[in-house]
């Protein structure tokens, strides 16, 4: 009975109480709550939202209750001793009170004994000081080593991204050689595919980094640091911010430093300056909420100076005041090619503030900028694959300004919110920025970070003596208060499934980064935030990519040339009849995921239908505002489609849609982030990337196909890829459904009410709205939303079904009608060593199938020559070899023990999976490439990659992994090692520094 209450408090507490009486039913108590499978919970919650609740509940129940008893183990155990010594002690006592009353034999002793034990006292503290000695030379040349370790693996770090270059390099050299060839070829199906596939291999999806904060926070020169540069970003110093977008990538072309400006077009800027001439002549009242003379007036004066403040708008276009940057009524960027980051800087600084402080007046073109491009040469490493974008908190009221704003916030991988340390946990604005935000980059976006950086760490008090124990004993105190304070924030972690280090704090000093007067580098946390854009980068990982798109197609090509198109028959009716298969089971699961949505939108619209009033009334008549004095607010409102954004970001945006929209958005959030998560793979792209047509078995089987299905393969790798980024997309629209369908509904409304004026214009203008919202707006909304989600379905298995189709026609049922003017045999084996480069488990080549020759060595080893040998640097790329360590495959010949005591290096690799097993499945993330590579070389089974690509989570997925690499034994725990340095070599070298020699 107590059992039975127990559980039933345990669903209570986790919002589950409608499903006490199925475990009731069933009899599920304590015990057997534990022992719960996955099909047994589907029985017990049917539907998948509660369900899924349910299983993360769980988790969390078991692992609380693991801690607990290791600590009641831990307790119990420290007892024990604490017993047992006790009862030493006592009995020591014991005998010395018995032995008190007799004769003791060293009272007969001389009095020289005394004098003895004095010199063993002095000689014990004389031995006592000398081990401090040697404690702290050790801990010294600990310190030492260390740092050496850390030269070590940055060095080994940059020779591997040296090589990655100069493979994708090479690679490049040899895919354009064949481009231009094709160029010349007669336009058929193969050839034409062939270039669609060429021009694909070249397109580079860059991940991009928000950068958000207030003036003065440090932004710009946080990024200058980062990227090496002291002056390449104008610093809040030197102006006033504005609301201008800077995005930073790297210069990929040359040693120039290249900034390109673009510029809001002339309408928009005649609309803006129309709206603040009619401003000044139009007399509202007495408008204390809304007065945005000044910052009007400052867009003025920026650009014409005060002279600008007494001109109509007739004077204001004149062409002549726009001599200077004839860019701009030209729809032209304008575009700066400099030697250095100063000067650079010098010349976009007009661009991107209003600098106040000279007295002779210099036009500022800021109010015309659009978005500001720049591009930094020797950046690489950091910025390749990597964009960053320093941006303002709450848009603009500019509308091609505010929708680029938007866009760029919605597209980030990852948000930085910028922060003074002494203001970081005080102040609103930075919090704000992240609450008005979070919508954006969360469920309707792709963030899968947020950091929030505390600057200026250096600032302390004049008077304080230790300033490097009082900066470090700040900035972890503050770190603590910021992660608190963030996990108080239910509104923005709703959207968010809470995975380890979701969000980071990081305590920065650009200055002493620079200087270090009182800190080292690594203390200034600028190094982890460049470690920070090093892993989004993954160079590695982006240029195997590369390899293995130009393989695929290299081994279409060799393919045609030496088939004939016969026989083939069987296997095109079993990958038609798989890819059948594969897509109705995609279908099912975006099925499954509208009927959850039809539900929970149902519920959203009967709760908007009985709150609208409410919602209006929050929006255009809020408490504390006079009328008067709230009019303009409401007019601008109506002329901007239910909009009101302040100039300058001064205050926060107003958006009655979004309001109304609240309920239904509401009733949605936990579902939306089950199916759409960021930070995590949802039930659609489990079943994208479970997708599979060509299994390594289906290669095996049918080797006179093998070039056509590996292409196939890698066809289907680069589809994959294409489809998540639209899923990404298309989750982005559907969530920002409900708003544009309710803007779409109102505006009719918004125009009638926008035309009122004269006395009693406000409440005709509420009057209008009022009448105008009824529930007919939400269910459109909802049937919008719906619609959506089928088009996303339509979207995926259409683009599966018909590139996957034409695929197979064109590989496998499409006569050889490619005649290229010289073989190719030569590039494709090239590529396909450098594809191979990195693995120690060598597998044969169908185009040079090889014998291989074995021989016994006197150490009782089997050497296993391959004839044709796999070259770790088969173009001469690497500049010297490196060691075992360093993942070196070291000539032509793989060792495979006979003698277990002689198996010293898979012995090794055992040990270190199992001694980092747990770290390891926290902090891999390259594990589907890891699988990848044992899968191709036969050391997992295709059920198994299967198994693990079904894997919820990357962190399951590497349990599974490193079960089946543990349980296959030696050879396949050294080929996982193998692989695990080719994709995550950071991380293994991290652990080998951290741990004593195995």
């Amino acid at each position: 009975m107590a059992s039975s209450s127990f559980v039933r408090d345990l669903l209570t507490n986790w919002g589950l109480s409608e499903y006490i009486k199925n475990f009731e039913d069933h009899k599920i108590d304590e015990v057997n709550l534990q022992l719960l499978k996955e099909k047994d919970i589907c029985k017990l919650i049917p539907e998948i939202g509660p369900r899924a609740k349910f299983i993360e509940q769980l988790k969390k129940y078991k692992r609380q209750k693991s801690r607990n008893e290791s600590k009641n183990i831990q307790e119990a155990t420290s007892s024990s001793a604490s017993f047992i010594t006790a009862g030493k002690t006592s009995s020591g006592n014991c005998q010395h009170s018995t032995t008190m009353g007799q004769p003791s034999p060293e009272k007969r002793k001389s009095d020289g004994d005394d004098a003895n034990k004095q010199t063993k006292k002095q000689k014990r503290s004389a031995a006592s000081r000398k081990t401090e000695i040697l404690e702290k030379r050790k801990s010294d040349g600990d310190d030492a080593n260390k740092q050496t370790k850390k030269q070590k693996r940055s060095a080994a770090s940059r020779k591997t991204e040296i090589l990655d270059c100069k493979k994708k390099t090479e690679v490049k050299k040899i895919m354009e050689s064949l481009s231009s060839k094709l160029e010349k070829l007669t336009s058929t199906k193969l050839t034409d595919f062939l270039r669609d596939k060429f021009k694909t291999l070249e397109k580079d999806k860059k991940k991009i980094v928000g950068v958000f904060g207030k003036t003065g926070a440090g932004k710009s020169s946080l990024i200058n640091t980062i990227l090496g540069e002291t002056k390449l970003l104008p610093s809040g110093s030197q102006g006033a911010c504005t609301s201008v977008m800077i995005q930073v990538e790297a210069n990929m072309t040359n040693d120039k430093y290249i900034a390109e400006i673009e510029f809001i077009t002339v309408q928009e800027w005649e609309d803006e300056l129309s709206s603040i001439v009619m401003a000044r002549t139009c007399e509202l009242g007495d408008d204390e909420d809304m007065d945005d003379s000044n910052d009007d007036e400052d867009i003025i004066t920026a650009f014409y100076g005060n002279v600008g403040r007494e001109k109509n708008l007739e004077e204001l276009m004149d062409k002549r005041c726009f001599s200077n940057i004839p860019e701009f009524r030209s729809a032209l960027k304008k575009k700066f090619h400099c030697d250095t980051a100063e000067e650079l800087s010098e010349n976009i600084r007009c661009f991107t503030r209003s600098d106040t402080q000279n007295d002779a007046f210099e036009p500022q073109y800021w109010p015309l900028v659009k978005c500001i491009t720049v591009k930094v040469p020797n950046s690489n490493d950091l910025l390749e694959h990597v964009v960053l974008v320093d941006l303002p908190g709450n848009g603009d009221c500019n509308k091609s300004r505010d929708e680029m704003w938007k866009k760029f916030v919605g597209d980030c991988s990852a948000v930085w919110i910028v922060s003074e340390i002494s203001r970081a946990t005080s102040e609103k604005e930075c919090w704000e920025i992240l609450d008005s935000t979070v919508s954006l980059f969360g469920n309707g976006g792709e963030c899968q970070s947020i950091s929030f950086i505390c600057t200026k760490t250096d600032v302390i008090e004049m008077n304080q003596k230790d300033a490097h124990t009082n900066i470090l004993t700040r900035n972890k105190t503050t770190k603590k208060i910021v992660r608190d304070k963030f996990q108080k924030r239910k509104e923005v972690k709703k959207h968010f499934s809470g995975v380890k280090d979701f969000f980071k704090v990081f305590t920065v000093s650009s200055k002493e980064y620079r200087k270090r007067k009182h800190l080292e580098k690594e203390e200034t946390e600028i190094p982890h935030l460049q470690e920070f854009l090093r892993n989004l980068n993954d160079h590695h990982t982006r240029t195997s990519d590369y390899i293995s798109g130009a393989y695929g197609i290299l081994s279409l090509i060799q393919g045609a040339k030496k088939s004939n198109m016969t026989d083939n028959k069987d296997l095109c009716e079993s990958l038609e009849k798989k890819l059948n298969d594969n897509l109705k089971s995609i279908g099912d699961s975006i099925e499954e995921s509208w009927k959850v949505f039809d539900r929970c939108l149902s519920q959203g619209v009967q709760q908007s239908e009985d709150s609208c009033e409410k919602l209006i009334n929050n929006v255009i008549s809020p408490r504390g505002k006079k009328h008067g004095g709230y009019h303009k607010v409401v007019k601008s409102l109506c002329k901007h489609n239910g909009i009101y954004k302040p100039r300058k970001n001064r205050g926060k945006e107003i958006n009655l849609n979004e309001r109304l929209a609240s309920c239904m958005r509401s009733s949605i959030d936990e579902e939306f982030k089950y199916f759409f998560p960021n930070d995590k793979w949802g039930p659609i792209r489990k079943q994208i990337e479970n997708f599979t047509l060509v299994a390594t078995s289906l290669i095996r089987d049918h080797p006179r196909w093998s070039l056509h299905l590996r292409f196939l393969k890698m066809e289907e790798s680069e589809l994959k890829a294409g489809l998540n980024y639209e899923l990404r997309k298309k989750k982005k629209e559907i969530y920002s459904t409900l708003t544009k369908s309710i803007m779409q509904s109102m505006h009719s409304c918004y125009k009638r009410a926008s035309l009122h004026t004269g006395k009693d214009s406000l409440k005709k203008m509420k009057d209008e709205i009022h009448q105008h919202v009824n529930v007919d707006i939400f269910r459109k909304a909802k049937e919008d939303m719906l619609v959506c989600l089928t088009e996303l379905k339509n979207i995926i298995v259409m683009q599966l079904q018909s590139k996957l189709e034409r695929s197979i026609e064109i590989s496998l049922k499409t006569p050889d009608s490619l005649i290229l003017p010289e073989d190719v045999t030569e590039d494709y084996n090239k590529i396909k060593k450098l594809m191979d480069c990195s693995s120690t488990v060598t597998f044969t080549s169908i185009l040079d199938t090889q014998p291989t020759t074995q021989s016994m060595s006197g150490n009782g080893k089997k050497h296993v020559q391959i004839t044709a040998p796999i070259d770790p640097d088969p173009l001469n790329l690497q500049p010297k070899p490196f060691n075992r360590k360093s993942n070196d495959l070291r000539g032509s010949e793989s060792l495979v023990p006979t003698d277990a005591g002689t198996e010293v290096n898979q012995l090794s690799d055992v040990a270190f999976v199992k001694k980092n097993r747990n770290y390891l499945i926290q902090r891999v993330k390259m594990g589907d490439a890891i699988a990848d590579d044992l899968l191709r070389h036969d050391m997992i089974q295709d059920e198994m990659y299967e198994k693990i690509s079904k894997g919820s989570t990357t962190q399951e997925k590497m349990r599974i992994l490193i079960g089946a690499v543990q349980a296959g034994g030696r050879m396949s725990t050294s080929a996982f090692c193998v692989a695990l340095r080719k994709h995550e070599l950071r991380l293994v070298e991290d652990l080998e520094e951290s741990a004593s020699p195995l």
